[in-house]
């Protein structure tokens, strides 16, 4: 077998999420240029660097492929019950005992707000996925022992990137206290700024100028590596937009899980970026890996809904016959190099496309057989539509019709779905997220429901959207709900609209979106973690409890029925939820 760091880093290897098989996989790892590497149970990924590894193809399986995830940004503690609770001096819960772990963009270690009183940094792992092979002794000139012994075995939970600890942290701080460069000790940065703002608003220490909402918690953080060309290529991204693989992801959960155990502390799992891909049903490996975690007792799992409410990039409708289709409409922009789009049938339909172009030119009924395809030349627009059919997806049952749209000339396009059973006929079409698009892209008859993003449609996590906490109003690119099966969410919603953080750099901003409202709610997990497993009062707590004494807290406004697609179950009050454990 080839070493796997260098296999799983590399541009040149094809990365596919597979499904647990022991009889399988003996196999295959005795082959070079192959390395497995399991996440639990159920998933694994599969890195191999043969000759057209890279060519991906739909039918190979649909959640084979990785799926892409970008960023869900774009006095509130007050408004969420938080300070309340903070000032409780009953209660005594700042996040003690607990860890908040982010998949994100890295953290500015740095920083006063991340520091404990005397220095030394509240920060206790970062796995920066982007710095390969580190030699610790060499870079932070510690001698071996314990230290070393504990560094190698978190080094040793994962096969690729760089684990800094808290040791290798404050021996960078204790170098810039003497003037010299901590970046030659821990070389990790957050060039971004997101995961230092998340980190902050859910974590931060209490300073002169702020505080977090668990300003006790220890934070872990998983800096992501940007998501490999040929994905990038396949998804038709813009060429300068952040884009983060569910393979990297998955990963990163495991090291969070791991860490926990190994620290024997309750942990938060805070996940800030968000994916148009999938059903809306969970069924997505990530969606389902946390799905699986947020079983797990101590351990929860926050999700956003994403900013996709107003960006017109979900439609849905009715097809009901094989002669008469159901039309949905496609603006393309002037820029637009291409993109993809999903179409999922809601229930065992056999759905079947045809596609006109903005001159009129027309693909007439692309036969629906059972893992089909092609590729569709328009000769007027010089442009492709690539189109294909999973007509029985393995996770959610349900058909699947995938397509990238190369090239795509300005206009209207029109997809024409025609049903083949006539069983119920409802489906659901999906673009991708809004920064995936590079031109002035959506549909014309789109639908603002269900536009919350994976892996907020897992039914275990908590899924938070956002409010604007200045004006008590809805946010309105909030990802609303309900999921592809009617599942209530989100769960509820937090600030998220001009919220006060921490940023990367020095000094501090605002940011909006529902990555910030579940930034809000990891923090608020956290104090009822060190509540109910630090402090002994319910220690077998985990998300579904969590979720219930803070859905039980919120705040529900009298001339409004709850629970709603947008608001959920109302919002967000920590300490109303504390005063709900109180009375029963």
């Amino acid at each position: 077998m080839p070493d796997c760091s260098s296999l799983i880093v590399s541009e040149e290897t094809g990365d596919y999420i597979i499904e647990y098989n022991s009889l399988y996989f003996e196999q295959i790892q005795r082959q070079d240029g192959v390395c497995i590497s399991c996440i639990n149970d159920t998933w694994c990924i599969l890195y191999t660097n043969y000759p057209g590894s890279r060519n991906i193809n739909i039918q190979q399986g649909y959640y084979s492929v990785p799926k892409l995830y970008g960023l869900m940004d774009t006095t509130s503690f007050d408004a969420s019950g938080i300070t309340a609770t903070l000032n409780q001096p009953l209660l005594n819960v700042r996040g003690q005992g607990v860890l908040i772990g982010f998949l994100d963009t890295g953290i500015d270690y740095l920083r006063e707000d991340f520091k404990a009183s005397g220095g030394r940094t509240r920060i206790a792992a970062v796995w920066d996925q982007t710095i390969q092979s580190v030699n610790y002794e060499e870079d932070t000139g510690e001698a071996a022992g314990t230290e070393q012994y504990d560094r190698e075995q978190v080094q040793g939970m994962v096969q690729y990137g760089t684990v800094y600890t808290r040791e290798d942290i404050n021996a960078a701080l204790a170098a810039e206290r003497e003037g010299q460069n901590p970046y030659d000790i821990v070389p990790s940065r957050d060039e971004n700024g997101h995961g230092t703002f998340l980190a902050g608003v859910a974590a931060a220490s209490e300073t002169a100028d702020y505080i977090g909402a668990a300003p006790e918690a220890e934070i872990l953080m998983v800096k992501l590596k940007p998501a490999k060309k040929y994905l990038r290529d396949f998804y038709l991204l813009p060429e300068r937009v952040e884009a983060y693989s569910e393979t990297d992801m998955m990963m990163g959960v495991r090291f969070l899980q791991q860490y926990a155990i190994r620290e024997k502390k309750p942990l938060v799992i805070c996940v800030g970026l968000g994916t148009a891909s999938g059903s809306r049903t969970g069924a997505l490996p990530f969606a389902d890996l946390l799905n699986t975690l947020a079983r797990q007792v101590n351990t929860v799992v926050v999700t956003c809904t994403g900013n996709e409410a107003n960006n017109r990039t979900h439609t849905s409708g009715l097809a009901v016959s094989d002669t008469e289709p159901s039309e949905i409409e496609i603006t393309v922009g002037a820029d637009e190099r291409g993109f993809v789009m999903e179409i999922w049938a809601e229930s065992l339909d056999i759905l079947s496309v045809a596609i006109t172009s903005p001159s009129g030119e027309r693909i007439s009924r692309i036969p629906a057989r059972i893992d089909t395809g092609g590729v569709y030349n328009f000769l007027l627009e010089r442009s492709q539509v690539a189109v294909n059919y999973r007509v029985v997806e393995s996770a959610s049952g349900y058909e699947v019709i995938f397509m990238r749209f190369i090239n795509p000339a300005q206009g209207i396009w029109k997809i024409h779905v025609y049903s083949l059973t006539n069983i119920v006929g409802r489906y659901n079409a999906w673009l991708p997220l809004k920064q995936f698009l590079s031109g002035d892209t959506y549909f014309l008859n789109s639908n603002p429901s269900t536009t919350l993003t994976e892996p907020g449609a897992a039914e275990r996590v908590i899924s938070v959207g956002a409010y604007n906490h200045i004006t008590d109003a809805s946010y309105v690119a909030s990802g609303r709900g309900y999921t592809a099966t009617g599942l209530v969410k989100p769960d509820f919603v937090a600030p998220g609209v001009d919220v006060y953080g921490v940023r990367a750099g020095g000094g501090y901003t605002t940011r909006t979106g529902t990555s910030v409202a579940a930034a809000h709610a990891a923090g608020a997990a956290a104090l009822l973690l060190t509540w109910g497993v630090t402090d002994g009062n319910l220690p077998y707590m985990g998300t579904n409890e969590v979720k219930s004494v803070l859905i039980r807290g919120a705040k529900r406004e009298n001339n409004t029925v709850y629970p709603n697609n947008i608001y959920g179950y109302g919002k967000m009050d920590v300490i109303e939820a504390f005063y709900k454990l109180r009375t029963g």
